[in-house]
């Protein structure tokens, strides 16, 4: 709160009648108003990947004579619950928010831009003027007097330059008001009297030595936010920190991977991993983070990017001490593209939340020492609460900027794997069409793909990201790398496979009527076959995973394939029907085939059809 300058001078007059000599001349005035105003610094930012931020930011100065401290660097945006004010020196009775009216006034010449403004500029002047439609020649006189009035009016501006100004600086909100000609006529003193005048009929207007400028008066009014902190205790130094979470500050992982065909050397006991990753060759993984900065100017700041997303229930609603009705994302006007609700809702499953990987996740190393990469004195860790914190070296972001932070270099196991999933649907009908009874059969497009695995070896997790596959500057393939802990394995699709060939058969073997009455239904018993073939076209021997699917009961499995049984599933049968008195299969194998031959495994089954 500022001290009120009568106050102080009554103090000084008062003090000066008793003998002492306190005199409070202007510059002293100002500078005690300065000590009581708060010093803020920004001590820390936390990132999150949903385009919310928390701020932390510490300030020092002396209490005026009624114990107060204030600031006029209140945020335009902080979430309800989340503004908080520390005291590290005293204590806080009270905070107050409110808005601090001022207005300051000036004069400024202006280039006359209308008759009424020449006119206005040469009163008293002699000149000679020809007035549309008058058929005589031009009237001669004396510039007398302007028959308006002055006011003062709204600056004109451009709207969409006034809007994002008034965004910029969500603490100030200003006003211009200009002294403004508001008439039509003036008067013009001639030899047969005093002629009044239509601005808007004058076609000529003759003035010797033309003035082309006007003064003009300017008022500014400005409205300022302040925060006002009660600590009780006059004239004490204090110190205290403010805490909030706002939208305007996220940032994206990124990722490139450069897949060499270096054999990967284990580092002690990878609790069974080197058995199944047997293969492995190298990769070196390089983990960037992309910051967007559209809320303020960062200097000299530390930086922590999360892995993971916190729960802010009252994210949308503002805080009242931030003096707004609406919470402004000022990121997401800045950068619609990027936080778009179209934006969001395609990758809050991905991007934004935490997504783990479709895979596994083995638990097994986290142990590799001297994986990170130069960056690691400036590079610390931690975890905790389900978020992990990369923290990053201080680093200066204005406002509108971007950057790039390399976070994680490594070398990696990986190993090639070649995977196919088919799905078998049934007709949910015993008269089916087709011949020799073959049940009708729907497969799901016969393609491998070639996928590589891959296992973090690393001390820190893998946050879900776009992720650019390389062979030094060879683009392979572009894939969302998903979440990813120490230790655990995860997949990245790379290609459909050119040189392995797949196709499914299923064979009808036998059908028993009226086998079984359920649900007041009398229901046949289908038994049938399927047989999955893959063909290696390829130079070299290739690992491949198949995943078949189909409604019914899987009875016998060849080549050590594992069986998964499940409810009804509608999606196992044509036109999504079928009855739920059917389970729904999932037979999984593992093989490595070699140079031009084939895998073929096969199935038994049984399902019922209603009569």
């Amino acid at each position: 709160m500022m001290i009120d300058r009568l106050t102080l001078l009554t103090v000084g007059l008062v003090t000066l009648c008793s003998g002492s000599s306190l005199i409070f001349a202007d510059n002293e005035f100002s500078n005690l108003m300065e000590k009581s105003e708060l010093n803020l610094t920004t001590e820390n930012v936390v990132i999150f990947k949903d385009g919310y931020f928390l701020i932390v930011k510490k300030g020092t100065a002396k209490t005026d004579a009624e114990g107060k401290v204030f600031t006029n660097e209140v945020p335009d945006s902080a979430i309800l619950g989340s503004f908080w004010a520390i005291a590290q020196q005293g204590k806080i009775s009270s905070m107050v928010a409110g808005w601090e009216a001022s207005e300051t006034e000036d004069k400024r010449e202006i280039n006359c831009t209308t008759v009424m403004d020449i006119v206005t500029a040469n009163l008293g002047a002699s000149c000679s003027l020809r007035i549309r439609g008058e058929k005589s020649e031009s009237v001669k006189g004396v510039l007398l007097k302007v028959l308006a009035n002055r006011e003062l009016v709204p600056e004109k501006t451009d709207p969409h330059a006034r809007n994002r100004h008034n965004s910029d600086s969500g603490a100030i909100d200003s006003e211009i008001l200009v002294d403004t000609v508001l008439g039509t006529h003036f008067l013009l003193r001639t030899e047969v009297g005093d002629m009044m005048i239509a601005a808007n009929s004058v076609s000529n207007l003759t003035v010797e030595g033309m003035k082309t400028t006007v003064q003009q008066n300017v008022k500014k009014l400005t409205r300022e936010k302040k925060l006002t902190f009660d600590f009780g205790t006059p004239n004490t130094e204090i110190e205290l920190s403010l805490m909030y979470f706002c939208p305007g500050i996220r940032w994206l992982p990124t990722y490139r991977l450069n897949l060499t065909d270096k054999p990967f050397e284990f580092r002690g006991d990878e609790g069974g991993v080197e058995a199944k990753l047997a293969s492995a060759k190298t990769a070196e993984i390089l983990m960037q983070g992309e910051i967007i900065n559209d809320s303020e100017d960062l200097v000299d700041v530390p930086l922590h990017v999360v892995v993971g997303v916190p729960n802010f229930r009252f994210k949308a609603s503002p805080s009242p001490m931030v003096l707004e009705a609406s919470l402004k994302n000022v990121l997401a006007e800045a950068a619609p593209q990027i936080m778009s609700n179209q934006a969001i809702d395609q990758f809050s499953n991905t991007i934004y939340s935490q997504r783990t990987s479709d895979f596994r996740s083995a638990r097994s190393t986290g142990n590799s020492e001297g994986l990170i990469d130069g960056l690691a004195g400036d590079l610390t860790t931690s975890g905790g609460n389900d978020l992990f914190v990369y923290k990053l070296k201080p680093m200066s972001l204005k406002k509108g900027e971007r950057a790039s932070v390399r976070i994680l270099k490594a070398e990696v196991a990986y190993r090639d794997i070649y995977t196919w999933d088919v799905t078998v649907q049934h007709s949910a009908h015993e008269f089916a069409s087709g011949r020799n009874g073959r049940s009708p059969l729907v497969v799901s497009e016969s393609e491998v793909w070639h996928q590589i695995e891959l296992i973090n070896d690393t001390k820190v997790p893998w946050t879900t990201g776009a992720a650019m596959l390389v062979d030094g500057f060879q683009p392979l393939a572009q894939e969302l790398l998903t979440y990813t802990s120490p230790g655990g394995i995860c997949r990245l699709p790379m290609t459909v496979s050119v040189d392995l060939k797949a196709g499914v058969d299923d064979q009808e073997t036998g059908r028993e009527r009226n086998a079984v009455q359920w649900r007041n239904s009398s229901y046949s018993l289908v038994k049938g076959k399927v047989v999955a073939e893959i063909a290696n076209n390829k130079e070299y021997e290739v690992p491949v995973e198949v995943s078949l699917r189909f409604g019914g009961k899987a009875n016998e499995v060849s080549d050590e394939g594992k069986t998964k049984l499940e409810g009804f599933n509608p999606n196992d049968w044509s036109n999504h029907g079928g009855d739920p008195i059917n389970n729904s299969s999932v037979v999984n194998w593992k093989a490595s085939i070699k140079p031009g031959e084939c895998f073929k495994p096969t199935v038994e089954y049984e399902f019922y059809l209603r009569n």
